[in-house]
């Protein structure tokens, strides 16, 4: 079955890239806009947001027809030079030993394309399973509905009742991911609230925080972008709500 070959790379490594990313500045503002305030109590509004069902839906479309590709191009690449083939061919002239080896890769290949398409046809096979693509979604996917806003020149906090996010505007840092860690980037951009996080290896991600036309919704325009699938985009809509957001003990990103 296909996976995703992820490069292999040590955590000092990424730190030093990751700081002299950081050096090059930020673009975003730490000066808030005038008459720009986040801040207060929203509820995820999912009528009005897109529906992520049809995004994942879209996503496991697209990792069936490039796990099909990779198992055709897989099936169909030429033998290579040198070998001979897992049962080797002693006592034969070069070019009949060159011809087995050749028949022995191509049969270890049909071999191959026909185990992985027998596992993608199985019935409670997943192609996203291993996708750090769907990972990142489905992290953001698991917020709390409710979001606390707290708003100040010189931190913002983005409070889901299970997790507690704090960014200073127009700072850099470095911090964990999935798959090592990632350079951090947050800050204002126009009226919206930005947060870019890079990381060395996986998809970076774009949130942008702002208020609707009318100043009653919060509006979050959620970007991945492309890695083991094409960029994604979602816009998430939060209403103004008086109720008491529900806690858990939070836990900080």
């Amino acid at each position: 079955m296909p996976i995703l070959r992820v490069p292999r790379f040590t955590v000092g490594a990424a730190l030093i890239v990751a700081a002299l990313a950081g050096c090059a500045g930020s673009r975003l503002s730490p000066d808030t806009p005038a008459d720009v305030r986040l801040e207060g109590v929203w509820r995820l509004n999912r009528g009005a947001s897109d529906d992520p069902g049809k995004i994942i839906d879209a996503m496991r479309a697209e990792a069936l027809k490039r796990m099909r590709r990779s198992i055709g191009a897989s099936a169909a690449s030429p033998p290579m030079t040198g070998g001979q083939g897992r049962r080797g061919r002693r006592g034969q002239s070069g070019g009949q030993a060159s011809q087995g080896a050749a028949d022995d890769q191509q049969q270890e290949r049909d071999e191959a394309a026909q185990q992985a398409a027998a596992a993608i046809a199985a019935p409670h096979f997943d192609p996203l399973r291993n996708s750090p693509t769907m990972h990142t979604l489905t992290a953001i996917l698991g917020r709390s509905d409710f979001l606390t806003v707290h708003q100040a020149p010189e931190q913002m906090v983005f409070d889901y009742g299970t997790t507690v996010r704090r960014y200073t505007p127009g700072g850099h840092s470095v911090v964990s991911s999935e798959t090592g860690v990632a350079d951090q980037n947050s800050g204002w951009k126009s009226k919206a609230y930005r947060i870019d996080v890079k990381p060395q290896v996986g998809p970076a991600v774009t949130e942008e925080y702002g208020l609707s036309p009318d100043g009653k919704h919060l509006v979050l325009k959620l970007q991945i972008g492309s890695f083991d699938l094409p960029k994604i985009n979602l816009t998430r809509v939060y209403d103004a709500t008086g109720e008491v957001v529900p806690h858990t003990r939070p836990s900080n990103e």
